[in-house]
């Protein structure tokens, strides 16, 4: 009995898994690298199935890690930790005033502390000589760039996340460490991966196997993001775009009335009192002011941007100053905010006598004249936060990238820094190797196996001697022409969105020209539905009945399918989650192959057996001497959960499928689960056995491969 129960929690464990997962890994062969990243090699290894869900849980942990880790990136401006040396090893200087920091507070005394990447590192009261400075990391190569920072945080999480495999004790896995954790992180064209190394050996039921690579992909286009992050932070730094547009509104807003700003310059013929402001009162309107026009820029071209129409030309003039313009680059996938909140104090200096701010002639004998000279020399330093999104990432969760940037103003200008485009590492940058190219020119032509068309800027690098090289990417026709470094055993790698990416042997000769044709497996978008086929109790016990059923509300099901790929071919693996009677389409990415499918079932219900004495004779003799009676406790697979929120593991699926290029001219595919109906069984006739059946999912699929195959329409 108790062993059964264990099965079932097992079970639920592992199923609740494969829901939270979404985990995208992969596998080349053990001389091919990823297509897409360098220093980065992928072992293929081949275990028995029975294994899969410890490498499943691991490379989990690797993705939650990692998602995880780019969070905290995204949110502290390109560091994992402002304080913890161990992995971030950049130094800050942390202080209450955020126009005397390094880095911002979000509130007082918060633990979020977002650094600049353009400010004055000087006091704010420094003449003559100021130094600007910068806390962008690199997003590559350096030792605390992004990448490195990941990989660092990465490590220590890792294991954390494990927890010692305990989910898995009570199935009998037994883990052994081999060795300790190493990440490598390669922030791509399009997304994250992330490969960590931890050996281990895994024993189970007699059998043994040893595993060494946990894979993640993260759907993160962080190269975009940091890119558009530099371009504008570059805008701030040669233009001075924060500080022109609150010049224009310091002189929209001013004049010679005390509802206005004191104006920069400006001379009144009138006798009597002049006009004068308090300098405490005039830092509010400052901040005021800041807060509700900084919120205003845009960056032209981004997923947010609209221009609108306004009905004065003062009005417009303003609007349009808010507006960034960013040359030869397309970024209609994210978004930028800029924010400034009046809780963050700004330094504000003006040339006033004490508290009280008058014209420099009302205590003059100019005044005896009339002439009244108003002339205030505006000192304001004041932080204000890019937010940079991408909506589209994490699987629509969204990603949000914050920095900060410094405006400041001195004597009614912006104040001057030297001025040196910050510029994002390219690809080829990475290595030293990547730099020495002694070969011919090599021609490689990259074609859709599909329809045999030309593939434009698919990537095309290569991997030798643990290193990979970006060589280009092919142009309209599907062509590269470049050198490439020389040596033995390297392997040409091609990354493509939406195909299936290759990696194969290629060895380029010194100083001789040679080419390469490589087809691509596209990857379709494809409507997805899952249906069940019950397996019902009845007199004779259970039994599998054909016919297919739609989910209810109640039933959700999380497929995916991990393609076996050719030899040359990267895995490819999709998933995709289908809730009954929703009103949306499930959507899933395919290509031509076989695959293996493996589907969860879930049902949000409360599932109990009940409680149920049982009566056994204790045998002498042959004859029953006497009745011992015993109680099988009540089981509540709701138990512990919120109210609605109750989830049982009815079924599943894990087949073998082939879906062919036919297959894919249809526009929907429907998959089929296996469902252990228990929940139409009443209370009152369930048994404890009956939760047997839910272990035997993978028994049925294979009974019955040929009714759960799946069909196209």
């Amino acid at each position: 009995m108790k062993n059964k129960k264990s099965q079932v929690t097992i079970f639920m464990v592992i199923g609740l898994l494969i829901i939270v997962g979404g985990t995208i890994f992969f596998y080349a062969t053990k001389e091919a690298k990823t297509p897409s990243e360098s220093e980065i090699e992928i072992v293929r290894e081949e275990i028995p199935l029975q294994f899969d869900p410890i490498r499943s849980y691991a490379n989990d942990c690797a993705y939650s890690a990692s998602v995880d880790g780019l969070k905290l990136l995204g949110k502290q401006g390109g560091y994992v930790s402002l304080t913890d040396k161990t992995l971030s090893k950049e130094s800050f200087s942390l202080r209450q005033n955020p126009t005397e920091s390094d880095a911002v507070a979000f509130t007082k005394d918060s633990d979020l502390k977002i650094p600049y990447w353009w400010y004055l590192k000087s006091a704010n009261s420094c003449k003559g000589s100021c130094e600007f400075s910068s806390k962008r990391p690199g997003l590559r190569q350096a030792e605390n760039s992004i990448e490195k920072q990941l990989e660092r945080y990465v490590d220590k999480k890792f294991k954390e996340c494990l927890d010692n495999f305990k989910p898995f004790e009570e199935q009998g896995y037994q883990v052994t460490e081999k060795g300790s954790v190493k990440t490598d992180v390669v922030i791509a064209s399009g997304d994250v991966s992330v490969l960590v190394e931890y050996p281990i050996e895994v024993q189970v039921q007699g059998s043994k196997a040893e595993i060494t690579q946990f894979a993640a992909r993260v759907p993160v286009n962080l190269e975009k993001v940091y890119e558009l992050s530099s371009k504008i932070t570059n805008l701030q730094m040669k233009h001075h775009f924060i500080e022109k547009h609150v010049l224009n509104l310091i002189v929209a807003f001013s004049g010679i009335d005390k509802e206005k700003l004191p104006p920069m310059s400006d001379i009144q013929f009138k006798f009597g009192n002049s006009i004068s402001w308090q300098k405490s009162d005039l830092k509010n309107k400052i901040t005021g002011m800041l807060s509700s026009y900084i919120q205003l820029f845009q960056v032209d071209g981004t997923y947010n941007y609209g221009r609108n129409i306004l009905d004065s030309e003062l009005k417009q003039r303003l609007y349009d100053s808010t507006i960034l313009p960013v040359a030869d680059s397309s970024f209609s996938n994210l978004e930028a905010y800029f924010s400034y909140l009046d809780f963050w104090p700004v330094y504000f200096d003006l040339n006033c006598n004490g508290e009280r701010c008058t014209p420099s002639s009302a205590n003059s004998l100019l005044s005896v004249f009339g002439i009244q000279d108003y002339k205030f020399d505006y000192d304001i330093s004041y932080p204000v936060l890019v937010e940079v999104n991408d909506p589209f990432a994490l699987n629509g969760e969204g990603y949000a990238f914050n920095f900060f940037l410094e405006g400041n103003i001195r004597n009614n200008r912006h104040m001057e820094g030297n001025f040196t485009p910050l510029e994002i590492l390219a690809l080829s940058e990475r290595s030293q190797l990547c730099d020495i190219r002694t070969s011919g020119n090599v021609k490689v032509n990259v074609l859709d196996s599909a329809t045999k068309q030309p593939v434009e800027n698919a990537q095309v690098l290569y991997t030798l001697i643990g290193e990979s090289c970006f060589i280009g990417s092919t142009d309209k026709g599907g062509l590269l022409s470049d050198t490439f470094p020389v040596g033995v055993g390297g392997v040409v790698n091609v990354l493509k969105e939406s195909y299936v990416g290759k990696a194969i042997e290629f060895d380029p000769q010194i100083e001789t020209d040679d080419s390469l044709t490589l087809e691509l497996q596209p990857i379709y978008t494809k409507n997805v539905i899952v249906k069940k086929k019950n397996v019902v109790k009845a007199l004779q016990g259970w039994k599998f009945v054909d016919s297919a059923f739609d989910l209810s509300d109640k039933e959700q099901a999380v497929a995916s399918l991990t393609r076996y790929n050719e030899e040359t071919e990267l895995e490819f693996f999709s998933a995709a989650s289908y809730r009954g009677k929703q009103s949306e389409k499930s959507e899933l990415e395919i290509a031509p192959g076989k695959y293996f499918a493996d589907i969860s079932l879930m049902l949000n219900e409360k599932i109990v057996i009940p409680e149920e004495e049982r009566c056994e004779c204790v045998i002498d003799l042959g004859i029953c001497v006497k009745k011992e009676c015993y109680k099988i406790p009540k089981i509540d697979f709701g138990e512990g959960s919120t109210p609605g929120q109750e989830r049982f593991p009815e079924g599943g699926l894990k087949l073998n499928i082939t879906i062919t290029p036919e297959d894919l001219q249809k526009n929907t595919i429907l998959l089929y689960a296996v469902s252990m109906a228990l929940a139409d069984v009443p209370e009152t006739e369930r048994k404890v056995e009956d939760i047997d059946r839910i272990s035997k999912i993978e028994e049925y699929s294979s009974n019955y491969s040929i009714e759960l195959q799946p069909s196209f329409e």
